[in-house]
């Protein structure tokens, strides 16, 4: 970058800094979400050590999952020259400058490493403290990758995004190999595990040679990648060693290739249709479908609904009505996973041996519920129901307005219970009873914390910003869930019927709570503005 831009970088961050302290809890929101992602790897310790990961080997096994299936991905995403965002300030005055528009490139991608630098940070404090691998070994490690990856990542960007000597049919072509390739160890993945399980039963090591072995470290440009990885975690071999050179050649080749590479500015117009799409989805607040988060239109299908219902009771059918327009089976491929994840749980005593105990399939299920409701909230419709004005000039109570706005909410979370805990029951040879009790247990939870989430996020979140009040929201959770975890454990040890008791009516309790305290604070719409 030339010193005009460097200039600009060094005053966007000092001014982004002065504004944050005029804002000091949305600043204080911004520092737990940093210091949340650094700790990551201490939530994560206890899982991690508990199915023996917490080596070097499970390290590079996390890695290089990482590296072949988010890392690649993204990378692609810059031959369709998406990925690359520029601010409506960046149009402004800098694509509309004299600035050379690689230059104009390289700031708009200098933006993104600061996200980079709290993830190497990230890893570098799993390295130690949760893979127990050497000071000296993990920060060489962190170095090379935020000087040498960084290199390489940019100048693919680079070449990829804005080259003009690289055809558009040359670029599809190369990432159609790629993604076969991808496709290819991905079977050839699934395949040889599923096949091993089903032989001798399920070993974290097998899957951990399948993705260290040759064939995957000779894999073009992430392969080689993955070849230094394996070379300082694991020890020297012939192809480590080979693919290792060739990573830092192709590093040094690629960045000599992209600074000597005519730019001319042909990319302007598809980065500022990205921009722009980003800039509409940042509006949104949240409130995007899975196809709109990866870049594509929101589909819209042909239904015809009549409204029905007395006073706010209406809202609940015009929230159907818009659901069966933006989804043509009604039900989302996020709801189906439940289905899924419901049916891998019921097989897995089958095919893992002494993974999961049939016996504790109430405790499992609930246990399940509990951490899903604290750290798994997908798009909900009253989120969008709230930004309406007649939400707030309806004849009706605060109370019933809000319980007609999140019944469909509610409805989805019985689905998504059924889905979860009926085939997961069936299968492990659970009691009727067992299974009533573990999907109305699962609503109960999920409907208390829906309540939660809208005085948090929503109401309270108005005044001190989204960033802390989802921490807090996290952390009250929490606290909410601690009676629910203990009856569970104590109540459960004497009787199943006493534990749903207990968790049932502790739910109902702070669920009209909660209820009560988000319908009194939503009497206009101004308890909602920021």
């Amino acid at each position: 970058m030339n010193n005009s831009l460097i200039f600009l970088v060094k005053k966007s961050f000092i001014n982004f800094f002065k504004k944050s302290l005029k804002k000091s809890l949305k600043a204080f929101g911004m520092i737990l979400l940093v210091a949340y992602y650094i700790f990551i790897p201490f939530i994560m310790k206890g899982f991690i050590s508990d199915i023996g990961l917490n080596t070097a080997s499970g390290f590079v096994l996390i890695a290089s999952l990482g590296t072949l299936y988010l890392t690649m991905p993204v990378t692609l995403s810059y031959f369709k020259r998406k990925g690359v965002n520029f601010k409506k300030q960046d149009i402004n005055f800098i694509l509309a400058s004299p600035t050379s528009p690689k230059n104009a490139l390289i700031y708009a991608l200098s933006k993104e490493v600061y996200i980079n630098l709290a993830m190497q940070v990230m890893f570098f404090i799993a390295a130690v403290f949760v893979f127990e691998i050497s000071l000296l070994t993990s920060l060489l490690y962190i170095l090379v990758n935020v000087v040498v990856s960084n290199l390489l990542s940019y100048s693919l960007a680079i070449i990829m995004y804005a080259s003009e000597d690289i055809t558009l049919k040359q670029k599809q072509g190369i990432k159609r190999i790629i993604y076969v390739i991808l496709a290819g160890f991905t079977v050839f993945l699934l395949t040889s595990v599923i096949s091993q399980t089903m032989a001798s039963g399920f070993d974290l090591s097998y899957v951990t040679s399948v993705v260290t072995s040759p064939a995957v470290l000779l894999i073009p440009i992430f392969g080689w990648q993955l070849g230094w990885l394996n070379l300082i975690m694991l020890g020297l071999t012939p192809v480590r060693l080979i693919t290792t050179v060739l990573f830092f050649a192709s590093a040094i080749g690629l960045t000599y290739y992209a600074y000597k590479m005519r730019v001319s500015g042909e990319y302007y117009e598809d980065a500022l249709s990205f921009s722009e799409n980003i800039a509409l989805l940042e509006s949104k607040k949240g409130d995007i479908s899975l196809s709109e988060a990866f870049g594509k239109k929101k589909k819209n299908y042909d239904y015809k609904g009549e409204l029905k219902g007395f006073k706010s009771h209406v809202i609940f059918h015009k929230q159907l009505i818009e659901r069966r327009r933006s989804k043509k089976y009604f039900l989302s491929f996020g709801d189906l996973f439940y289905l899924v994840a419901g049916i891998g749980i019921g097989l897995s005593p089958i095919f893992i041996n002494d993974f999961i105990n049939p016996d504790y399939y109430f405790e499992i299920m609930i246990g399940i519920s509990l951490y899903l409701s604290i750290f798994f909230k997908p798009g909900s419709a009253w989120k969008s129901e709230f930004k309406n004005h007649y939400l707030f000039l309806m004849p009706d109570s605060p109370l019933n307005k809000l319980f007609n706005a999140s019944l469909l909410e509610h409805l989805m979370s019985t689905i998504r219970a059924v889905f979860l805990a009926v085939p997961a029951g069936l299968l492990m040879g659970a009691s009727f009873l067992e299974i009533f009790y573990a999907v109305s247990l699962q609503i109960l939870l999920k409907v208390m914390m829906t309540y939660v989430s809208i005085l948090i996020e929503a109401i309270i979140g108005a005044r001190i910003g989204k960033t802390l009040a989802g921490f807090i929201n996290i952390l009250v959770s929490i606290i909410i869930m601690i009676v629910p975890f203990f009856a569970l454990i104590f109540i459960g040890s004497i009787s199943l019927f006493y534990s749903f008791l207990a968790i049932s009516l502790y739910a109902v309790i702070v669920t009209l709570l909660f209820l009560y305290l988000c319908s009194i604070n939503l009497r206009n719409i101004e308890s909602l503005e920021e």
